[in-house]
């Protein structure tokens, strides 16, 4: 319905290995961050197996990773718990996902929490093609909750031999694959939110490497919209341009960094708020069926209603 610039181009098969479970992102608390470990005569894998990370060391070793875990120098790796792996879909346990999964968890050099910057991006050892995908960091509530792309970190600074851990409540699994914000919004299911940025000329905007969150309604919330809506988006680029920047917030937002009653103010200016349901999260009343897909450039969430503008008509 929005005048379409450009091709549809993403097979549907994205999604079918990319399905997180529903969380409740309001209720974590991380730990302290006391220094539990401080045997420095103990490698990485060995903090895993004091940690219980029974799971991990698992598949560490079923996928021939020992050395990299081992290696000397200086690493800060990042060791998911058990309950971590328990809860990634399962097309993400193939061992061959797996071991892409835990390249990315390895960070080369120092970074204890007390270096740690909102939005800084530290390079994994997981290499796609001719460039190693990158670690985003943020810090939320005044550094009460601390994530590495999206996964809460609920121990620091563990030291071994050869590096540090950070211990996570969740695996960063839905890795910066397909790259920039505008890029990944060419999925089967935001075929609208993908000619709306470039309709509405956004889409250079999402490219760049300054971070944005994106809350993408699924084609089906765009489809449920009222016909006098639609009408005005026809060919109305002024108008989808707008709409589509109340749904788009400056800085990287994942859902294991909000809580209730957070609100983020739209590149509209217009505020949008978050609401907590019961096992989810919801932003303004829509639901986020698919939070949290990594980009280079930020975060998408699909979220099941369109953020009209109360001024639209």
């Amino acid at each position: 319905m929005f005048s379409c610039s450009i091709k549809y181009m993403l097979c549907a098969s994205i999604f079918c290995a990319f399905l997180p479970k529903p969380f409740n992102s309001l209720t974590l608390s991380p730990r302290k961050d006391d220094i539990t470990l401080t045997n420095d005569n103990a490698s990485v894998l060995e903090i895993a197996e004091k940690l219980g990370a029974t799971t991990f060391l698992e598949y560490v070793h079923k996928t021939n990773l020992t050395k990299n875990f081992t290696q000397p120098g200086r690493l800060t790796v990042f060791i998911p718990s058990n309950q971590a792996f328990e809860e990634i879909p399962d097309e993400e346990k193939d061992l061959s996902v797996i071991k892409t999964l835990l390249l990315y968890h390895i960070i080369h050099g120092l970074h204890p929490k007390s270096t740690i910057k909102n939005e800084a991006k530290l390079k994994s050892e997981y290499k796609m093609e001719d460039k190693y995908l990158d670690v985003r960091m943020n810090i939320y509530h005044n550094g009460q909750i601390i994530t590495a792309s999206g996964s809460p970190i609920v121990n620091f600074d563990i030291k071994a031999s050869n590096g540090i851990v950070h211990f996570l409540s969740r695996v960063m699994y839905l890795l910066p694959e397909s790259g920039t914000l505008a890029q990944q919004a060419y999925t089967p299911i935001t075929r609208y939110v993908a000619y709306g940025l470039m309709d509405g000329g956004l889409a250079e905007k999402l490219n760049k490497k300054e971070p944005y969150t994106l809350f993408a309604p699924t084609d089906l919330a765009f489809e449920q919209l009222p016909n006098k809506t639609m009408q005005i988006l026809i060919g109305n680029k002024t108008a989808i341009r707008r709409l589509m920047e109340n749904h788009i917030v400056s800085g990287t937002y994942f859902t294991k960094g909000m809580r209730e009653k957070d609100k983020f103010t739209t590149l509209l200016g217009e505020t949008i708020q978050v609401d907590s349901i019961k096992g989810n999260v919801t932003i303004s009343g829509a639901l986020l069926p698919l939070p949290d897909f990594t980009a280079t450039n930020g975060v998408m969430h699909l979220t099941t209603k369109v953020f009209v503008p109360p001024d639209f008509f």
